[in-house]
């Protein structure tokens, strides 16, 4: 016996399914998405599914290239930067394998390990994860959806160095804001007074943008939702923006010259060379980013606001990259004492 269906619930999509196989054991669940296509695209993944548990085996043999596309498919479900990465990651890995590597059978973890340590001369181990988790991700389809066992099981990730965080002072800003362009002035000026990422400034829509009440919504990593109050500085940037235009609520806040959409490309590109040419020997968006951090702690902001704003998953993370702020700042705090 067998059902599956899809139903929305509330402002959701719920997906369901509920399989008894040949042996008595059942397979159930249900999940839940936000978007109507990516739901639809999960069914799709559940139904093929269904059919390989049900039949317990591969009738016919199946080509890791069709596999592939319905694993790019599959990648909907991610946020587009996850999909993008994952997709362009497995092509290269693709174009690594041998061509006797045709079906999905032939796939087995000696090829994986051989590709993976091919990278590890050549890249840091933060890249070769990278790697290692889009192949992952289409081991984990093929394995679900075809019934094989997974090639890709037991690889672990590599130990990672630390990310090499560049951070800017006061002066430094002041001197990048007076190198700025007239384009890239109002840039620097939005994330250095709203911390956000440069996909984030890039992916800003007006209707994320609510002007009377002054703060923005932002849907960053893993689709996590934040809200971030607007100083006047930031304002200032909106209005600017929006003057002489016609806008939609579906237009991109940010522009290139051309009109065309700002890309983390052109935007890291332009802001990293007025950084070189304030004379700073490092900088770009993510710098502006930790700059915002910086000032906010440093003016006393208690850090899990700090990391609320920044959209950190954990406040782990803010305390990893922050700890020296804090750490610099404990003079004079055991005053408030009056234990005598």
């Amino acid at each position: 016996m067998a059902s599956m269906g899809w139903e929305k619930v509330g402002k959701r999509w719920r997906v369901f399914w509920h399989v008894t196989l040949s042996d008595g054991s059942v397979d159930k669940g249900s999940k839940s998405f936000k978007d109507k296509k990516i739901a639809l695209s999960f069914k799709k993944h559940c139904e093929k599914r269904e059919q390989v548990l049900k039949r317990a085996e591969i009738i016919e043999p199946v080509l890791l290239d069709e596999a592939v596309n319905h694993w790019v498919d599959f990648c909907q479900g991610y946020t587009e930067t996850t999909a993008k990465l994952y997709i362009s990651l497995v092509q290269r890995f693709m174009a690594f394998l041998p061509d006797t590597v045709a079906y999905i059978t032939d796939l087995t973890k000696f090829h994986i390990n051989c590709y993976l340590n091919s990278q590890m001369s050549n890249v840091v181990n933060k890249t070769v994860n990278n790697s290692m988790c889009a192949i992952k991700s289409l081991c984990d389809y093929i394995h679900e959806n075809y019934g094989i066992d997974n090639p890709a099981d037991g690889i672990k990730k590599l130990k990672e160095d630390p990310p090499e965080v560049y951070f800017i002072n006061q002066e430094e800003y002041e001197a990048v804001l007076g190198s700025c362009s007239g384009v890239v002035h109002p840039w620097v000026l939005f994330l250095a007074n709203t911390g956000l990422r440069a996909s984030e400034i890039c992916n800003l829509r007006w209707r994320n943008c609510d002007l009377k009440q002054k703060t923005l919504t932002i849907v960053g990593k893993g689709r996590k939702r934040r809200t971030i109050g607007l100083n006047d500085a930031a304002m200032g940037v909106l209005k600017q923006m929006r003057d002489g235009r016609k806008v939609k609520p579906a237009d991109a806040v940010f522009l290139t010259p051309d009109g065309e959409l700002l890309t983390r490309y052109v935007l890291s590109g332009r802001i990293a060379k007025t950084c070189r040419n304030a004379g700073l020997s490092g900088g770009g968006p993510h710098a502006l980013r930790h700059f915002f951090a910086t000032q906010l702690l440093l003016r006393g902001i208690p850090i899990i606001k700090v990391s609320i704003l920044l959209g950190h998953s954990t406040i782990t993370t803010t305390q990893r990259h922050y700890a020296h702020i804090l750490s610099d700042d404990l003079t004079g705090v055991t005053d408030v004492l009056v234990a005598g």
